[in-house]
């Protein structure tokens, strides 16, 4: 089974967060590598397998707010020093010319109940791709993604890359299926770009989901021993 340093997740997707957030950031994306590389020579690396350990690892990290402030210190701390430097030809050369390898991102997301934002169990999340469950990397990856208080709420998918169904593109496709008894289903459109280099280890965070109870229903089930 393969192993993942979770921390260089976080910090991919904490990096990229600021340098899409100001304009002035803009002119410093050549040096993206060159950020996330200064942060994680700083901080100790965290190793885990296989999809519970990256769940269970990211919301971790999201509850150690002293640990995200020093990510964020050592970015900005890396942008200032970054940002005396100016864009190379060879800089632009790799920004365009990556070999293609056909590796998909992490998708990471979370869903939570509308009206009291509690998790929901037992809630099927399929990743669709041409409105049939997307293939997965290997065995160790479910889709569908039953939801559990363990994870709460989180569910998480490593897509497999199939140059003959997909084509050799950027951008592929996919729609994400949220259906439990109770709630209103809902489909979100989702869009994932393929890695154009050696990098393996790229995460597509989604933004929280909230799902509608559908008419009649109570929410005391979620909220209840």
């Amino acid at each position: 089974m393969e192993y993942f340093n979770v921390i260089e997740m976080i910090v991919k997707d904490i990096v990229d967060d600021v340098l899409a957030r100001d304009e002035k950031y803009r002119s410093i994306k050549y040096h993206r590598n060159d950020i996330i590389a200064y942060v994680l020579n700083r901080i100790p690396p965290r190793y885990v397998t296989g999809e519970r350990g990256i769940i269970h690892t990211r919301i971790d990290s999201s509850l150690k707010y002293q640990q995200h402030t020093d990510m964020l210190f050592l970015i900005y701390e890396s942008i200032e020093l970054f940002s005396k430097r100016r864009p190379t030809e060879i800089d632009d050369k790799n920004e365009s010319g990556g070999k293609f390898s056909g590796l998909m991102p992490h998708i990471l997301g979370e869903v939570l109940d509308e009206s009291t934002l509690s998790i929901i169990p037992d809630l099927k999340v399929t990743l669709l791709y041409k409105d049939e469950p997307a293939p997965m990397m290997d065995h160790g990856w479910k889709n569908p993604y039953i939801t559990t208080k363990a994870t709460r709420g989180y569910y998480h998918f490593w897509p497999g890359y199939n140059k003959e169904k997909m084509g050799e593109t950027d951008n592929i496709d996919f729609k994400i299926s949220f259906q439990h008894p109770k709630f209103q289903e809902h489909v979100l459109d989702l869009q994932c770009k393929v890695n154009r280099n050696s990098n393996s280890w790229s995460t597509h965070s989604i933004p929280m989901i909230l799902l509608k109870l559908k008419d009649g229903v109570s929410a005391d089930f979620l909220t209840g021993d």
